[in-house]
């Protein structure tokens, strides 16, 4: 008899291990009857439940454990959709902290679990150099109930932060349209550089400051501008000379001259060469005019205005003392030879 009750106690164990493994079974093989095994963590007690709840929230309500959302913390995010088979969640109770930093002392109500968090919430800057202590409050007329956080603020301290990069501006002249044309064919924007700076701090102010690194985290895009350069009544070769009137007000008399400009460009750094430009006014590689005038009135490699677009001067000439203000410009309209 005793052999017997010994055979039937062991199938009786046998089969409440075998009720107690199948769910766990069919959860590791697997969730296509859509119950998820989920762990909670709560004030340091574990409470295991298996729920068909589509969210975390219908998880924590089926599982009867109520929040504050407004200052609890829950982990994953108490919306997230479950999908999988077993999850864990994590409840962060909100506590009363209080803060001493320095002679400034602060109560908040919070679930964060870090420093860092739990100063943020209290609208405190902790550095990485601060030092903190965490102890039970023990005079309760002064702190209440709760934690005692105590800041140790350092007299060095590293701040990171973010500065505008300024973009590129790249002018492509048009000759097709008029001067004071202008259109963006490309909007720029400015780029981001994170610094770092190693400050030196005394109660609390600031008082020097070094950059000790630097990184730009986005790179700025250039803006390209269209820009018209056709002149609303310029010198021609028909004309010969005309009066041109500039944004000053000061009247140059324009004439034009046709000779090889490869000794006088080398004057301004422009690389000794220049260009024809298609209305036949010789330009140097940006695109100025290449220009003759007095070089009392304008120095040599000075930017001027003139009817046909912005000019350089390179050149001077026996009109210049009859014409103090008189721009002479190098065109090929005399040879047409390209040159």
């Amino acid at each position: 008899m005793r052999a017997k009750g010994l055979f039937f106690g062991k199938i009786i164990g046998l089969a409440v291990l075998v009720a107690i493994a199948t769910p766990m079974i069919s959860f590791a093989d697997g969730n296509a009857s859509g119950e998820h095994l989920v762990r909670i963590y709560d004030r340091g007690e574990e409470k295991t439940i298996i729920t068909n709840a589509l969210t975390v929230r219908q998880a924590l309500r089926a599982a009867k454990i109520t929040i504050d959302e407004k200052i609890d913390a829950v982990e994953p995010n108490i919306d997230m959709e479950l999908t999988g088979a077993k999850y864990q969640v994590n409840i962060f109770r909100a506590r009363p902290i209080t803060i001493v930093d320095g002679n400034k002392r602060l109560k908040v109500t919070t679930a964060e679990q870090t420093p860092a968090l739990i100063a943020k919430a209290a609208g405190l800057t902790l550095y990485r150099e601060d030092k903190t202590h965490f102890t039970n409050s023990d005079d309760l007329l002064v702190n209440g109930v709760g934690l005692v956080m105590k800041i140790e603020r350092s007299k060095q301290r590293t701040i990171t932060e973010e500065v505008d990069v300024n973009f590129e501006i790249e002018q492509i002249k048009d000759d097709s349209q008029p001067i004071g044309f202008k259109s963006v064919k490309q909007l720029g924007e400015k780029g981001v550089r994170k610094v770092t700076y190693r400050v030196e701090v005394e109660n609390e102010r600031e008082i020097s400051r070094k950059e000790v690194a630097s990184e730009i985290t986005k790179q700025p895009k250039k803006q390209i501008e269209i820009i018209g350069t056709k002149p609303k009544n310029p010198l021609t070769k028909s004309k010969g000379a005309q009066i041109f009137t500039d944004s000053k007000g000061v009247a140059h008399r324009e004439t034009y001259y046709d000779l090889p400009m490869n000794i006088v460009i080398k004057a301004c750094g422009s690389g000794g060469t220049y260009t024809v430009r298609a209305d036949g006014a010789k330009v140097d590689k940006d695109g100025y005019i290449l220009v003759a005038a007095n070089y009392g009135n304008y120095p040599r490699c000075s930017v001027v205005e003139t009817s046909m677009g912005p000019g350089k001067v390179y050149d001077t000439g026996g009109f210049a003392a009859k014409h103090p203000h008189g721009f002479d410009l190098a065109t090929d309209w005399t040879n047409g030879d390209g040159r």
